[in-house]
């Protein structure tokens, strides 16, 4: 009986360990499978948020020094503190806390957004008709969140730089006259310089943006003006706070910051700007973080 027995269990146990070799494969074809759709979800995802241009990505080269508007004072330093949280650890750098802190993001929140618009178009109307490198207007479209960015071109030798990018067009000389850096094409490519956002506006509708949080909202500031993004970009079913305002919008949506948001942050300012790629780059950066091996 003791003997039966413990050939009954070796006989199971030996079935079982081959029902898990044969599973095996499976999975690793499972993984591998999953990984590839990500992969070209992750790629998609890149594209479509990244400049229309497809050359450069923008990002800061200086800190971030939010000023929030339109709101009460507790309510403007919390997103202004959120901001600079996030930069920090997506940049892996801190301030320094005695510097002197010049405005740089401005955002605005404003129940009138037509009239802000109109005063605003009154007081700099060629700020609406600066162009990008593709005579598309940089402005963030006409949703609940608009965007204006500035940029320079700047050597990644570090030399002088020329006005470009997000609200105007790439020149061959600063606004100040200086000569800009020669940067070879490779293609259509400027190689050797980096973009650096230098200035950006946020306007937010805010009876459009009545029914989300505040931790919400300066988190949805926090991607668009550390970034460029097309706020426009259809983002399906990709699991970021940029779909907060999506029509249609998520059953349930992002609470905040989520994974796939920091990845892109991450690798946007960790992204090299020597390759030809750079979007290509910025998602092997993300596919690393989000699906490693």
């Amino acid at each position: 009986m003791i003997l039966r027995a413990l050939l009954c269990g070796l006989i199971a146990a030996s079935s079982a360990s081959d029902a898990r070799a044969a599973d095996d494969p499976l999975d690793t074809v499972t993984v591998t499978a999953s990984r590839e759709r990500m992969r070209r979800e992750i790629l998609s995802f890149v594209h479509k948020v990244t400049r229309l241009e497809g050359e450069f990505v923008g990002r800061w080269g200086r800190f971030v020094c939010p000023m929030a508007v339109g709101v009460s004072d507790a309510q403007a330093q919390f997103i202004q503190h959120r901001i600079i949280e996030v930069q920090n650890k997506v940049r892996k750098k801190h301030p320094d806390r005695d510097a002197v802190c010049q405005p740089n993001l401005f955002i605005i929140i404003t129940d009138e957004i037509d009239q802000v618009l109109e005063d605003w178009k009154e007081r700099d109307p060629g700020m609406f008709r600066w162009k990008s490198r593709e005579g598309v207007a940089r402005s963030g479209g006409t949703g609940p969140v608009r965007t204006w960015h500035n940029a320079i071109l700047v050597a990644a030798g570090g030399g002088s730089s020329a006005q470009s990018s997000a609200l105007t067009q790439m020149s061959t000389t600063s606004p100040n006259g200086i000569s800009a850096p020669s940067c070879p094409l490779v293609g259509r490519i400027a190689a050797g310089c980096w973009e650096h956002i230098n200035a950006v506006v946020v306007l937010v509708d805010a009876r459009a943006a009545k029914n989300v949080t505040l931790a919400q909202l300066a988190d949805y500031i926090s991607v668009v003006s550390l970034s460029q993004i097309d706020l426009s970009a259809d983002l399906g079913g990709i699991d970021s706070i940029l779909r907060l305002f999506a029509q249609p919008g998520p059953a349930i949506p992002p609470a905040g910051l989520t994974e796939w948001d920091y990845a892109f942050l991450n690798a946007l300012y960790r992204v090299s700007y020597s390759p030809a790629n750079q979007q290509r780059d910025i998602a092997a950066r993300m596919v690393r973080e989000l699906a490693p091996r």
